[in-house]
């Protein structure tokens, strides 16, 4: 049997007792036996005045917490914040986890919560649905169309807290919630270099909130910068602690641009820029071809990651950017997202290699499962679904602060402009780098062919692994072809008939009759590769103000919105999207 990826995380090791979440390992509770609503609202929200100064809100807040459990105080300070804060405020919520819950805990802790609070019930079911592969890194979900974004670190707190601390962005909390389990069971979480690192990652002025009083946790804190003070608990717990960061302490973000100059109207490029406008940059998109053209023509383009097996960030990074890019596709476009399950078949002549991707990532949750199709082992993708890139490309790009030009890309960045530049130009984006990276062209033809479907086809899974081929209600899609450095010309008979060939042979793996049918539309397109096969996405270190999206190849669906989550957190001085392994991985000068 194949090893589990090393960044795979056993879930929590939890009892039940009167409903209420044990953690076994500790010897500790999650929160209040009497009530840990009522906890939670008086110890973090209360105890940092949220509700208040979220009423006051008019830009972005950033709530960072030690300690995610069960959820309960993401779901809290999230409704708390839609409630009183104007619609053009942005919250952050930035949580650490070392050991998630499994979702069995999660549906028993929502079921628990349901009877007195159904509304958040029904979100604590929301949020299991929604929960992260079990794999140590940053995990981000869009919420709220956008107005809610939840950063959360699985693995350590002090990796998590040094990794933040090390983007340098100048990102930091306004307010802090200390919710691990009691010092003296859980004494990691509140050693005085956790609690020393918090003032370098705090705006001015940030709060803090927290449950415990032990002299230990007020030394550390008041030693770190804040100044505490022990005031009455709730639920008949007679102290809790608050604090306020001294002045002259934490960091002030740097101002963001007022604009932004992208070059290429693809869905690299459209996704930036949607990223950017909704943080209230003007962005112009240059492209003399216009909007979603090559591969972004594509009307067909399914999401779902493709695993490695080796030990390195690519295979984590691909599990965290699957379910990142559709809570950003639904928030920014929606309606536009298709949810689809995807099956994986393994490829002809390595028929093993599912079973051992199965087997590396197995533990780390049902986002991806075992699909037994025939004597083969596959792998279902439950969460998956496909777009048509030219409506995506559309709604992202309409944004009153967005403007499009047909301009010709010859240089990017011209004398006396202060705009930060982002280069999302497909393959043509090498010859606008400061230092070349050679980027290759791939193209690929679709073929979609109408026939008589049944009734039940309407819910058969999207098929890839051996060619790709998408259940319509009146037929399918199938390709795509792989022809390197192939031109932009219109379709083949050959790819044609390669393509239903492999359409054939789909239909034959999962014993379904295809029927004959027409050939009614083509799409070809080019896609940008890159060598070792991860895109190149964040700042050129060499040139200041500049940044990369492109090399995305065929999943641009899957990185491109991640990509543009990574810029534009990086030019708004948010907290990360990635780890700094996973930003090496991608950065734009790494083959120099």
């Amino acid at each position: 049997m194949t090893a589990p990826h090393p960044r795979t995380l056993s879930p929590a090791n939890v009892s039940w007792e009167d409903g209420v979440p044990v953690a076994a390992d500790y010897g500790d509770i999650y929160f209040s036996r009497r009530d840990g609503v009522a906890e939670s609202r008086a110890v973090f929200l209360e105890g940092n005045d949220l509700p208040r100064r979220f009423a006051a809100l008019k830009d972005d807040f950033c709530v960072a917490e030690i300690g995610f459990g069960t959820g309960l105080n993401f779901l809290l300070t999230r409704a708390a914040f839609l409630a009183a804060a104007a619609p053009s405020a942005r919250m952050h919520y930035v949580s650490f986890e070392r050991h998630p819950l499994s979702s069995a805990d999660r549906r028993l802790f929502a079921a628990a919560v349901t009877a007195e609070h159904p509304q958040l019930g029904a979100a604590l079911k929301a949020l299991d649905a929604m929960a992260p592969p079990r794999l140590a890194g940053w995990h981000r979900r869009i919420l709220d169309g956008g107005r809610v974004r939840l950063s959360l670190y699985l693995g350590d707190a002090a990796v998590g807290l040094a990794d933040w601390a090390a983007m340098a962005t100048g990102s930091g909390a306004d307010a802090w919630f200390l919710d691990g389990f009691a010092p003296a069971r859980n004494p990691e979480l509140w050693a005085t270099g956790l609690l020393a690192a918090l003032p370098a990652l705090s705006r001015p002025g940030a709060s803090i909130g927290t449950f415990s009083v032990a002299g230990a946790v007020r030394r550390g804190l008041t030693a770190a910068g804040f100044d505490v003070e022990r005031v009455p608990g709730p639920l008949g717990k007679r102290q809790v602690l608050r604090g306020r960061l001294r002045a002259g302490l934490g960091q002030t973000a740097p101002a963001r641009p007022e604009r932004i100059r992208i070059l290429g109207a693809g869905l690299a490029g459209a996704c930036v820029a949607a990223a950017c406008a909704a943080r209230g940059i003007d962005v112009e998109v240059s492209d003399p071809a216009g909007a979603a053209c090559t591969a972004s023509g594509n009307p067909w383009a399914v999401l779902h990651p493709r695993l490695p097996l080796d030990d390195g960030p690519r295979g984590p990074l691909q599990a965290a950017a699957f379910p990142l890019s559709r809570s950003w596709i639904e928030a920014q476009a929606p309606g536009c997202w298709q949810p689809r399950a995807v099956i994986q078949l393994p490829e002809v002549r390595r028929p093993e290699r599912l079973r051992r991707v199965l087997d590396r990532y197995r533990d780390s949750g049902s986002w991806l499962l075992p699909e037994p199709v025939a004597d083969l082992t596959a792998i279902r993708f439950p969460d998956a679904g496909w777009a048509d890139l030219p409506e995506l490309v559309s709604i992202l790009l309409d944004h009153p602060r967005i403007r499009l030009t047909r301009e010709r890309i010859i240089e990017p960045v011209a004398d006396g402009d202060d705009a930060a530049v982002v280069i999302a130009a497909g393959a043509d984006s090498a010859a606008l780098l400061p230092t070349p990276v050679q980027i290759g062209r791939m193209r690929g033809q679709l073929t979609r062919i109408r026939c008589n479907m049944p009734e039940e086809a309407a819910a058969w899974p999207i098929v890839t692994g051996r060619g790709h081929a998408l259940p319509l209600a009146d037929g399918w899609v199938c390709g795509a072809s792989y022809v390197r450095d192939g031109a932009t010309a219109g379709p083949t008979a050959e790819e044609r008939e390669d393509n239903l060939v492999r359409l054939a042979q789909i239909c034959d793996v999962l014993g379904l009759s295809k029927e004959p049918g027409d050939v009614i539309e083509e799409f070809v397109g080019v896609r940008s590769t890159v060598s070792d096969r991860s895109p190149l996405i964040g700042a050129c270190a060499e040139a200041p103000g500049l940044w990369v999206s492109t090399g995305h190849a065929s999943s641009g669906l899957l990185s491109c919105p991640l990509a543009a989550e990574m810029i534009a957190a990086e030019i708004c001085a948010e907290p990360p999207v990635v780890d700094a392994e996973m930003r090496a991985l991608l950065a734009p000068d790494r083959f120099h």
